[in-house]
């Protein structure tokens, strides 16, 4: 899950995120060439021709930005920069800041959602991070005993499943498979369309039942990575392994608590007329076909929506907007689940959204955060015949516990015989509800419903107030306005 910014903030999460960043012990060049896999990078741009190299890092591991790239521009014949920030999560490549510099190839270092970019080559480095694999071994025979077994880990944690899975098969437990990274060694290329070409994203081709008789051994930190492996896969049993603390447990209970929240938020976007759909991706292949299926889903349900690009996401940025009953984002399968109880309106993912508008689909815990999936999903939807269904007919709200009746925005066919017989008095000024209501604003009906809607001149009733004038306000700062004496 995703923790949101504050609305207001005095800076000390920057300032101690500098102060972890400059206790980590400073990589010697001999480190770097090892955990950031410089000769192997190295040789994938030298073999693919690449002049304009983009390294991208988390913010975790900017400290070691310069190193890695004095170490690769040594070895290579290219230009080679750092993209200093990301344009959203950092787990996506930011292929719009690469193209600014006109970059043919992006390394991702460190975590990643291993999405499917859409222009640019990338080639992903997870790093090497420290496993005690006895350890994992020991507490996996002890609580997996006589179990069917899907070894997964997160990216830095990639280079041990191997070890551990031959480690554990050995033991007690039934079968053990483990989870493959297809994209791991070689450089993904999106134009190319060939028998050969990667897929990123984590696969287990070699089970023998389907995947609800398996458990899941989860090795790395608590991560999105983890959340969306919880709900998307329905694993008989998860358990998951913190290095960090070398502590196996069970993750069930955590995903029936996330499960009812989710499910809380879906009845709210129910009940929603006007939804606010959030672009958190503008690498993502097929991220602009869903963004398309799901305004056209929107204006089959006569729902109102906005499109809204604000980069990374948090509570401050969609404050700006309550006319908005709820959002959408449309975002990479790790950074759409976000936990949304300090944001003012509830942020869905795409699939909750169709769960809340589809009248043939039904809550079953299944979620789809994966791009293709969820276009098959929208398209069946579409072919689903919901426009027989009586646009009239209210629907019990699960979060008011009435019945309520769904304004339609969208009802194309009565606006336009609305609009054509009464084409004369949409100029007369006291009947903008009117014009409102047949334009299809839910930014103007919104701002006739507030108790304060200006300065008064714009109102009906007030038509012979002068405007106010624009004065000069104060100048200065806040402890000392330039019209106020020093009182040195």
């Amino acid at each position: 899950m995703q923790a949101p910014a504050a609305i207001d903030s005095d800076g000390r999460e920057v300032i101690e995120r500098d102060a972890i960043a400059s206790e980590r012990q400073v990589r010697t060049a001999e480190e770097a060439v090892e955990v950031y896999e410089i000769e192997r990078t190295a040789r994938a741009i030298t073999d693919g021709g690449y002049c304009m190299i983009a390294l991208q890092f988390p913010d975790e591991l900017l400290a070691d930005s310069t190193l890695v790239a004095e170490q690769l521009q040594a070895r290579v014949n290219a230009q080679i920069f750092v993209l200093a920030d990301t344009s959203y999560g950092s787990c996506c490549v930011d292929e719009v800041a690469a193209q600014h510099y006109h970059a043919d190839l992006v390394v991702h270092y460190g975590r990643t959602c291993l999405s499917l970019t859409s222009q640019l080559p990338v080639l992903y480095v997870f790093g090497h991070e420290h496993v005690d694999i006895d350890d994992v071994a020991k507490q996996a025979e002890r609580e997996l005993e006589g179990k069917r077994v899907v070894v997964v880990g997160d990216v830095p944690y990639t280079h041990v499943l191997d070890k551990v899975a031959q480690r554990i098969q050995s033991g007690r437990l039934a079968e053990v498979v483990v989870a493959r990274i297809p994209a791991q060694d070689q450089v993904y290329i999106p134009t190319q369309q060939t028998s050969s070409n990667i897929i990123p994203g984590r696969s287990w081709k070699e089970l023998t039942a389907p995947v609800r008789e398996y458990s899941m051994l989860y090795i790395g930190e608590e991560s999105p990575t983890l959340t969306n492996l919880l709900v998307t896969m329905r694993f008989q049993t998860a358990y998951s392994y913190q290095p960090s603390t070398q502590k196996l447990r069970v993750e069930s209970s955590k995903v029936n608590r996330h499960l009812g929240q989710r499910y809380h938020m879906v009845q709210r976007v129910k009940d929603a007329n006007i939804i606010g759909i959030v672009a958190g991706t503008l690498a993502a292949t097929k991220y602009r076909q869903v963004l398309e299926s799901l305004k056209q889903l929107m204006r089959r349900h006569g729902r109102k929506f906005y499109v809204f690009v604000v980069g990374k996401l948090n509570v401050a940025k969609l404050a700006n907007f309550p006319e908005i009953e709820a959002y959408v984002l449309v975002a990479c399968p790790e950074t759409s689940l976000v936990d949304s109880k300090e944001f003012f309106q509830p942020v869905v993912t795409p699939y909750e959204l169709l769960l809340s508008l589809s009248h043939s689909r039904e809550w079953s815990g299944e979620y789809m955060t994966d791009f293709h999936e969820l276009l098959q999903a929208l398209d069946e939807e579409s072919l689903a015949g919901d426009d027989e269904i009586d646009e009239d007919e209210p629907h019990f709200s699960l979060i008011t516990g009435t019945l309520k009746k769904t304004q339609r925005y969208y009802n194309h066919k009565q606006r336009d015989e609305d609009i054509a017989s009464v084409t004369g008095d949409m100029t007369v000024r006291c009947k903008n509800t009117e014009i409102a209501q047949y334009m299809g604003s839910a930014g103007a009906e919104y701002l006739l419903s507030r108790s304060f809607q200006g300065l008064g001149h714009d109102n009906e009733n007030h038509h012979d107030i002068e405007p106010m004038l624009a004065e000069d306000g104060l100048s200065g700062i806040a402890s000392k306005y330039s019209h106020e004496q020093s009182n040195s």
